[in-house]
């Protein structure tokens, strides 16, 4: 990986990591304290749900990432490069620009809680008086979020790595501490839950997790080397997703149960009684500030190439990645200061960014067992028509939009459910069913089209971006 960030497929030089090592950097990009306000929000809004199972299946999901890891590591190029072959160079352009903002709006998230968690030991150990403690923890933050992008790509991500393995142990530490079990199953104790606030919470934990993440399943494994095996590319990835997504989120949930995590008004705060000693307090803190400060530079390298996409060339690694700092720092100190609520500025954050998220991921799970497999396998290419695939998306939109609940607005879909929103299992549903009847349907191959596309799996796949290659045609 150079110093750039190269929508162009990947060379066999550049092809040197390996299944293992992408499931490390997708344990180190969910092990961060991103998930904590998720957590808190699941505990909050839908106390009937078995929280255990919740944090279980929400992580599972994360075989979505692992699927949509393949056409990267056939293909040799990023996520929204792969996109614009299933959508066209038109519409990706839209999609990829939303993915860049939504990432956007992550690192704004990171960087707010950064700032939360910093006011959080000050005020714990008295450092700084109450009042002020907020804006040193924002001059402190904003200095972490324009170094760490200098550092380097490498250096960065070995360092995320490490601190995600301490994150860890800590947080395994703190749940044996603190009887995790217990406050996972407590729904289980009192003998009663709730299907549909079940169905709430993992929704919501895929807002926050595994479909946050799908528009960037293929950044890492275009990375890796052609003798790995197919099982592996997509496996790998989904383990390193769901150890590291359900163990903070499990954290989480277990913090907010047991007081650890306090929320209001002022946003959120970590207590050093609620995490058991002040060892598990400072490590858990200390490993959790370094890895949302490395999470926020591995966010901008990923939403890096949608922007390149949309631009249609490549862009100079470390410029970016300080641009995105400096708008990361106008949005959280929004988001800190001017805002009404940090938490309806994160759910209307959620909401908006699973409204592509969602019925893009199921439109692409299919494109990839569809397609790129029996391709990839030495069969035949049937790929779905692209103005087929437009609308099945726009249709996943919409039903995304009427399933919705957010400060914003709620939609019909989740006012039928007593303001339930289940938005992204509805979305991911909706496209995954229509892109699945569209091809039984209405896709029929004779021996003439088939002989025609072996004609043309002679033809490289992408060399570059351009209207032939992957991005696609008209």
């Amino acid at each position: 990986m150079g110093d750039r960030h190269s929508i162009s497929a990947t060379t066999e030089a550049e092809r040197t990591s390996s299944a293992p090592r992408v499931a490390l950097i997708w344990l180190a990009a969910t092990m961060t304290a991103s998930s904590l306000p998720v957590g808190v929000l699941i505990a909050q809004l839908f106390p009937m749900a078995p929280f255990l199972w919740v944090v279980l299946l929400a992580s599972a999901l994360f075989a979505a990432v692992g699927i949509i890891s393949i056409p990267g590591f056939v293909y040799g190029i990023p996520t929204m490069a792969v996109s614009a072959r299933v959508f066209g160079r038109s519409v990706n352009k839209l999609i990829s620009l939303s993915n860049w903002m939504s990432q956007l709006g992550w690192q704004a998230v990171v960087l707010v809680l950064v700032v939360y968690i910093l006011r959080s030991v000050f005020d714990s150990y008295s450092f700084l008086p109450a009042n002020t403690s907020i804006y040193y923890a924002l001059v402190l933050a904003v200095f972490g979020n324009f170094v760490v992008p200098i550092i380097g790509y490498r250096a960065i991500v070995t360092a995320q790595t490490v601190g995600a393995l301490f994150l860890a142990l800590f947080a395994m530490a703190i749940l044996v501490y603190l009887h995790g079990g217990q406050a996972l199953s407590m729904t289980h104790a009192l003998g009663r839950f709730d299907g549909l606030q079940t169905l709430g919470g993992i929704a919501l934990a895929l807002m926050g997790g595994a479909f946050s993440w799908t528009m960037f399943a293929s950044d890492y494994s275009r990375y890796v080397r052609r003798d790995t095996s197919l099982t592996q590319m997509a496996l790998w990835p989904s383990l390193g997703g769901f150890a590291g997504g359900g163990l903070i989120l499990a954290l989480a949930i277990t913090l907010y149960v047991h007081g650890g995590v306090q929320v209001g008004p002022a946003g959120i705060s970590i207590t050093a009684t609620g995490l058991g000693t002040s060892v598990l307090y400072l490590g858990f803190c200390t490993f959790a500030i370094l890895g949302l400060l490395a999470s926020n530079f591995l966010n901008s390298y990923s939403s890096a190439f949608s922007l390149a996409v949309v631009i249609g060339k490549d862009l100079d690694r470390k410029k970016f990645t300080v641009l995105d700092a400096l708008l990361a720092t106008f949005v959280g100190t929004y988001m800190l200061f001017v805002a009404p609520s940090f938490w309806e500025s994160f759910q209307t954050f959620l909401d908006l960014l699973i409204i592509v998220a969602a019925p893009w991921t199921g439109v692409m799970i299919i494109y990839v067992l569809w397609d790129v497999l029996p391709e990839a396998r030495g069969g035949l290419n049937r790929q779905l028509a692209r103005r087929a695939n437009v609308w099945v998306l726009a249709m996943g939109i919409a039903v995304t939009v009427l399933f919705s609940n957010n400060p914003i607005w709620e939609g019909y879909g989740a006012h039928l459910l007593h303001g339930t929103d289940i938005s992204p299992l509805v979305g991911v549903a909706t496209t995954i069913v229509a892109s699945i009847l569209y091809r039984v349907l209405f896709c029929h191959y004779t021996a003439a089209d088939e002989q025609g596309q072996v004609c043309a799996l002679s033809i490289p796949v992408v060399s570059k971006i351009t209207d032939e290659g992957a991005n696609g045609y008209r």
